[in-house]
């Protein structure tokens, strides 16, 4: 049976630096949960106290309703996968996958099962008499993932556990993490800076930065509506312009220069002439050779990537930008000069501080913010 992973206003100090001050979230039961986050933002720190390894300065983290902090690590049944994976390197396969399972004093024949079956799972039942030096990197991670899971924990801890891999490699066990996950149906909570990583794992990301939780939302929430302008530009790649709210024929909107676009989902808050902060995507631009009014700008470079081409650009006042586009849909070439339009529905809107975003549905009405 999945549990459910409460964390209630959790502090961690170290020395006289406050890392994580009264930070809240709660995991569901079965959910994979992924922390993300730039280096040192408190990710791991956090996964840390969740398991025991940190001590916890303030506040309570329980699971299923039951208060851990002040039980050890290992007594908090709690499966964990590092980054350096962790294995011994004088055991076999079989031998590492079983070796929580003897200190736990079960029978030899149960050990014998549970590893054939969890090895069966994680598809490396045909590696079991080999040594650590034998296998790949995603092998070892496999028998990591299946030692940290054959113990029955309620609870699966990762600590960027695809860090080590390479590139090819990192999709391949990412997309086999979490079926297995979903298969085993643990809850998980995964730590990752690799914002795609993030995307393609998870059920929900909490975003965090400076040991704040920045947003919590499902993978598609975040990417379409960030709360904030480090949010926009942290999942994935935004262009950041500096415009004002312009009303025309009574509509709002946002100014451009010439080029003007209705925008009637911004909050009530807004006025004519509020400067604001503008988050375009390279899919949200759109470039027309055909228009001759809209945002211009000049084509310095462009990369062919098969069906979509980038093409980076130079604004009248010298900003560069980035525009992905259909391949089919332009021939504009280096020095072109075009026009640019954007998809307002997608496009988000930020205050001039980039602390808020000003759109129906960005200020927390359909995702969490702490």
């Amino acid at each position: 049976m999945s549990v459910a992973i409460n964390i209630d206003k959790v502090t961690k100090i170290f020395g006289k630096d406050t890392i994580i001050s009264g930070l809240s979230l709660a995991v569901k039961p079965g959910e994979f949960f992924t922390l993300l986050g730039p280096s040192g933002c408190g990710k791991t720190t956090l996964l840390r106290m969740i398991i025991g390894f940190n001590s916890i300065e303030g506040g309570e983290i329980s699971i299923d309703g039951k208060v851990v902090n002040d039980i050890p690590t290992n007594l908090r049944n709690m499966g964990m996968v590092f980054q350096n994976y962790a294995i011994f390197p004088h055991m076999s396969v079989k031998e590492n996958v079983a070796f929580g399972l003897k200190n736990r004093k079960i029978s030899k024949e149960e050990i014998e099962q549970r590893v054939d079956d969890i090895l069966d799972t994680v598809k490396i039942k045909h590696l079991k008499d080999r040594m650590p030096s034998q296998l790949s990197g995603g092998q070892q991670q496999r028998v990591a993932l299946a030692r940290a899971i054959v113990i029955h924990p309620e609870v699966l801890l990762m600590d960027e556990p695809l860090s080590n891999l390479d590139a090819k490699l990192r999709v391949e066990m990412r997309n086999a993490i979490k079926l297995i996950q979903k298969k085993i149906g643990i809850t998980t909570i995964y730590v990752t800076h690799d914002q795609e990583e993030a995307l393609a794992v998870s059920d929900r990301i909490a975003i965090m930065y400076g040991g704040v939780i920045q947003q919590i939302g499902t993978p598609q929430e975040i990417y379409r509506r960030p709360v904030n302008t480090f949010v926009a530009t942290f999942i994935g790649l935004s262009n950041i312009l500096k415009t004002k709210v312009a009303v025309k024929n009574g509509l709002q909107g946002l100014s451009f220069g010439d080029y003007w676009v209705a925008m009637p989902g911004l909050a009530a808050s807004t006025y004519e002439g509020s400067e604001v902060i503008v988050a375009v995507r390279p899919e949200e631009f759109f470039i027309d050779e055909k228009l001759t009014t809209g945002i211009p700008a000049t084509i310095r470079h462009s990369v062919f990537l098969g069906v979509n081409t980038h093409y980076f650009l130079e604004l009248s006042g010298g900003q560069e930008i980035e525009v992905i586009q259909n391949t089919e849909l332009t021939n504009s070439g280096v020095g072109s000069k075009v026009y640019l339009t954007v998809d307002a529905p997608k496009i988000n809107v930020f205050t001039a501080d980039g602390t808020q975003n000003l759109i129906a549905g960005g200020r927390g009405d359909e995702t969490e913010r702490l």
